[in-house]
């Protein structure tokens, strides 16, 4: 685009200098006893009204008037260079009233002197000077308006459309077809015109001139009648382009939308088919509608099987009541989503512990249409739990891992965040203010402190993260994050927890902690004691800002494992 713009630019000035150098070469020639006073009242006529007698071309900045047919009067009657000066003067007064670039002012005046020269010189060459042809009768007389018609036409309409189609960046063949081809006839009838005033005007006297005016008159509303023709014409083509562009943006657009449905589907069923994890289809009123092959191999039954019973026959008889009011609020529209732990029986008999996931969806009038389940099977996690129990690894009074129990189940549960795809998170916490809690009001509230603060971080994280009571009132987390999660977004909502807690509390002080991360790093080789210890320091930077209410800057530790503050 910029390079047709410069070329454009190059274009009009050469236009420019070429019809500079065409008036200076004809108003030396110009014979001064031809400028009397009827040169001087043809040419009034043509500055004053030809310009307004002006018609716009469709598409393009241009217009047509019926100056021509005075230029070619002047060209008959007063020589070819009077109508070359006067062609220039009308064309540079005429684009005053259309423009108010100076450029604009120039190139049309060049382009209109350098079509007048071309066009006196040809008739000059081929069928003498003007003013010396007698014989209006002639056949060579019709032939030279022809020939002055065609040249002045041919150069003129070249010219413009060169100018317009450089602007557009469109090929000039295409642009002159489409915009000036034609607008031959306004001059074929210009000529006749000029012709045929010349002829009465010889006839008669050139003061007899203002009975030609209905000829000018009917040659302007030809013009106008011919232009309203072609631009109703013009329109209600584009209007039939614009249709058809709409229609074929909006054939692409449905068959775009085609093609990523089939595409969606296509990932959804790859995804639903061949997940890790249980998934299935599942009706409102419980019935299987689609299920995979992890599921089938979760609970031990076939597709078939499945897809002939419901999922209420396979669920352990203490957890259907629970699940069905989960599965209510959803359709009630409660809850945008529902997870728990839950039982399933397997067709041998045995519990499976499952973490069921479910979402609903609905049909285009907002009823439900079928609940998504995923269901992840946790068994071994179940079972792991109930030996740490066993084991003493529970902190008695929160619930929670103690700092063996913790350290004793990360490790398996490292490679199980791992193999899920996902980043391991160590969140360090302190409760803050618990010795001033037992100091003033007693043990017994600093354990109910640490109770609530316990029920907090079980809310705040999901049930597959393993959350332990260090000792004292210091709290450690193992969690997970997706790729595209921010882990600051633990911490957030961790202190989102602990601020609706305090709105609604029912005690005299507010519970807030100080919180530190350490981010895991599949190629580093620290163990979790040493990430713990990572996340302390970065929780004691947290604790020392609040004590001194100086923003700190976040706590990197570089170059595997970073903690923040």
């Amino acid at each position: 685009m910029m390079r047709t713009s410069r070329l454009n630019h190059i274009f009009v000035w050469i236009v420019i200098t070429a019809g500079t150098a065409v008036v200076v070469f004809s108003g030396a020639r110009l014979s001064f006893a031809q400028i009397d006073i009827r040169f001087l009242l043809l040419a009034l006529a043509t500055v004053l009204i030809g310009p307004r007698l002006s018609i716009p071309i469709p598409r393009v900045k241009a217009h047509i008037s019926v100056s021509d047919t005075f230029v070619f009067l002047s060209l008959l009657l007063f020589g070819g260079e009077a109508a070359i000066v006067l062609a220039t003067t009308e064309a540079l007064c005429s684009s005053v009233r259309i423009s108010n670039k100076v450029q604009t002012h120039l190139f049309n005046a060049g382009v209109m002197a350098c079509a007048t020269f071309l066009t006196v010189w040809t008739l000059r060459l081929c069928f003498g000077e003007t003013l010396t042809w007698r014989d209006v009768y002639s056949s060579n007389y019709v032939v030279a308006l022809c020939a002055m018609a065609v040249v002045q036409y041919a150069v003129n309409s070249i010219l413009v459309a060169t100018s317009s189609a450089l602007k557009a960046g469109e090929p000039v063949w295409s642009t002159w077809r489409k915009n000036f081809m034609w607008t031959s006839l306004t001059y074929f009838a210009g000529a006749s015109a000029a012709g045929i005033v010349a002829r009465f005007i010889g006839n008669v006297g050139f003061f007899a001139f203002s009975a030609t005016i209905p000829i000018i008159a009917i040659v302007y509303f030809t013009y106008w009648t011919y232009m309203k023709n072609v631009e109703g014409a013009a329109a209600q083509a584009e209007l039939a382009r614009r249709h058809v562009e709409e229609l074929n943006r909006h054939i692409a657009e449905q068959e775009r939308i085609g093609r990523a449905l089939r595409e969606t589907e296509e990932h959804f069923r790859n995804a639903f088919d061949y997940a890790a994890i249980g998934m299935a289809l599942v009706s409102p009123q419980g019935a299987w509608l689609r299920v995979n092959r992890s599921l089938c191999e979760l609970i031990g039954y076939s597709e078939q099987e499945l897809l002939g019973s419901n999922f209420q026959a396979v669920t352990h008889a203490d957890d259907l009541g629970s699940d069905l009011a989960n599965l209510y609020r959803l359709m009630q529209g409660e809850t945008p989503t529902s997870q728990v732990e839950k039982r399933y029986v397997h067709r041998l008999g045995q519990i499976v512990w499952a973490l069921n996931s479910v979402s609903l969806v609905r049909d285009s009038d907002n009823n439900p249409a079928h609940f998504i389940f995923q269901i992840q099977d946790i068994t071994e996690r179940k079972r792991a739990e109930a030996a740490l129990q066993s084991l003493s690894l529970v902190d008695e009074l929160t619930g929670l891992y103690n700092r063996r129990g913790f350290l004793a189940v990360t490790e398996q549960h490292l490679a199980a965040i791992r193999r899920n795809e996902k980043v391991p998170v160590i969140l360090y916490a302190d409760l803050d203010g618990l010795k001033e809690i037992n100091d003033s009001l007693g043990h017994h509230e600093g354990d109910r402190a640490l109770v609530t603060a316990a029920e907090i971080f079980k809310e705040a994280f999901r049930s597959s993260d393993i959350l332990a009571r260090l000792g004292g009132d210091e709290f450690v987390v193992l969690a997970a994050i997706g790729p595209e999660e921010e882990a600051e977004s633990l911490t957030l909502r961790l202190q989102e927890k602990f601020t609706a807690c305090n709105s609604r509390r029912n005690r005299p002080y507010d519970l807030s902690i100080s919180v530190g991360l350490a981010h895991f790093d599949d190629e580093a080789s620290h163990s979790i004691e040493e990430l713990m210890a990572l996340a302390d320091r970065a929780m004691y930077a947290d604790k020392r800002c609040k004590r001194t209410r100086e923003v700190l800057p976040p706590t990197f530790v570089r170059p595997r494992i970073e903690a923040v503050a």
